[in-house]
């Protein structure tokens, strides 16, 4: 059992940096799902650097955290066409056939198909960088011999519960400030137009719970159910309005191919019918987002 709020933080980090680790040679043998999971655990690592940056070195923090955002980035655009890909491939599979004009099917598999391609090889160009190792070397020495802070060295419980509060009470800032720019007043009301400003105000929510959830998943081995309840809410919130992030992208690229058949002759009614049931969907997951906020604890 961890004696120190800063023996929780390393522990934690020492995790999933050995996720990372034996993530890799998987991302590189193209093993299903590897990606995805080598991306978690690099979100994580940058998420607790942040909640705990107090306990920490700030410089060390502040440039172990820029490398892991742009390792993330890398990694995302080997996994995010993959996932988009499916995404519209089933709902395109739900529209009836006679209302599936022009080569929409082909399309979409091409265009994404290509993209993923492209991630994932600059996702193997990257492993193979010298950039790469040494952000490998940088978060080994982290753990090894991580540059507390003094207040690495308070009581675990009560520091760990502590910055996990604060990330709650991020969460809740974001929610309102969303709220406050809602139209008339009416939050669960999604807006017509593409990446306008609530949508934007959605997406920093839900980075905001995932913060929250990494920094509770870390205080469990010393908050025990109080964290493990958090980090549950924090889960749900964050998966609710990961969907609602995941039609926002959706739409922007039928949006694009839409206008690629517009420019090409090509018919683009495809497009627009599973962009509005896009939207409808998106609709949806902000509605069961702000039901689940209203039992969300406050700070």
């Amino acid at each position: 059992m961890p004696t120190t709020a800063g023996e929780v933080l390393r522990n934690y980090l020492a995790t999933q940096l050995a996720e990372l680790r034996h993530q890799e040679p998987l991302v590189r043998q193209e093993e299903p799902d590897s990606v995805h999971q080598m991306r978690m655990s690099v979100r994580r690592l940058r998420s607790l650097l942040a909640t705990g940056k107090k306990l920490l070195d700030r410089g060390t923090v502040t440039a172990v955290r820029a490398e892991l955002k742009w390792l993330s980035g890398v990694l995302g655009a080997a996994r995010d066409p993959e996932v988009m890909r499916e995404r519209l491939g089933e709902l395109l599979a739900g529209e009836p056939e006679a209302l599936v004009f022009g080569p929409a099917a082909r399309r979409i598999d091409e265009t994404l198909d290509a993209a993923s391609a492209a991630g994932r090889k600059a996702a193997l160009e990257a492993l193979d960088s010298d950039r790469y190792a040494g952000l490998v070397s940088q978060l080994a020495e982290l753990v090894a011999a991580p540059p507390l802070t003094g207040k690495a060295s308070r009581t675990p419980r009560k520091t760990m519960l502590k910055l996990v509060s604060k990330d709650a009470a991020r969460v809740q800032r974001l929610v309102e400030k969303v709220e406050q720019k809602s139209d008339a007043g009416n939050p669960g009301s999604s807006p017509a137009h593409e990446n306008s400003a609530h949508d934007v105000g959605l997406h920093e929510v839900r980075k905001a719970a995932k913060r929250l959830r990494y920094a509770a998943e870390a205080a469990q081995p010393v908050a025990g159910k109080k964290a493990a309840k958090m980090a549950k809410r924090a889960h749900k919130i964050q998966k609710l309005l990961g969907l609602h992030q995941d039609s926002v992208v959706a739409r922007a690229q039928l949006a694009e191919l839409g206008g690629r058949a517009f420019r090409s002759g090509d018919s683009g009614f495809t497009y627009g019918r599973l962009h509005a049931r896009e939207q409808v969907l998106a609709g949806k997951s902000e509605a069961k987002f702000w039901k689940a906020w209203r039992k969300f604890p406050r700070s």
